[in-house]
């Protein structure tokens, strides 16, 4: 079976797990701290997929990865135990991120990306996420991003749109001719 379809499943049963002990917002933050622990140590990855290693070491290095503030949810902690038993510990990156969209998705939030060369005021940045969200319906998470490499202007991106008007992409626009 596809690990998409299999980790949309386990997401999907988290998710309404969650609901249902009113955790789903606390799972969602949990979820989003597993997926930057994976992205930051693919040691984690190599770990949970690892047979030398026992499960009740796999879910100790499981729980500290998702815990917000030192705290651990009950229902991410079932969810985990459930995962190690049923021997699934090497698609749990794929969940979290299956579980972080299910979850936008219900909740009706688009995420969006303000990617600038240098910081912005204040101001700027609540003209933008004030766009964004004329532009959508529902809540909007508004992530601004610091990167040099444009020079300058700025990449918008949400939902499926992406504005491009950065001063890398314009330089290559007229390179090419365009």
């Amino acid at each position: 079976m596809d690990i998409g379809i299999i980790s949309s499943r386990y997401a999907r049963a988290l998710l309404s797990f969650a609901i249902e002990n009113k955790e789903e917002q606390l799972v969602y933050a949990e979820m989003q701290q597993l997926c930057d622990c994976f992205i930051k140590l693919p040691q984690v990855q190599q770990t949970l997929q690892n047979p030398v290693v026992s499960n009740d070491n796999k879910l100790k290095l499981l729980l500290a990865a998702v815990a917000v503030e030192g705290k651990v949810s009950a229902s991410t902690s079932r969810f985990c135990q459930l995962i190690l038993d049923q021997n699934r510990c090497e698609i749990m990156q794929f969940v979290a991120s299956s579980y972080i969209a299910q979850y936008r998705k219900h909740c009706g939030i688009t995420k969006s990306r303000f990617i600038v060369p240098a910081s912005v005021s204040d101001a700027t940045l609540a003209r933008m996420k004030a766009i964004v969200q004329q532009a959508v319906s529902g809540q909007v998470e508004f992530e601004t991003v610091v990167d040099a490499s444009i020079g300058g202007g700025f990449i918008l991106e949400y939902d499926t749109y992406r504005v491009d008007a950065s001063l890398k992409t314009q330089l290559q626009k007229i390179s090419k001719g365009m």
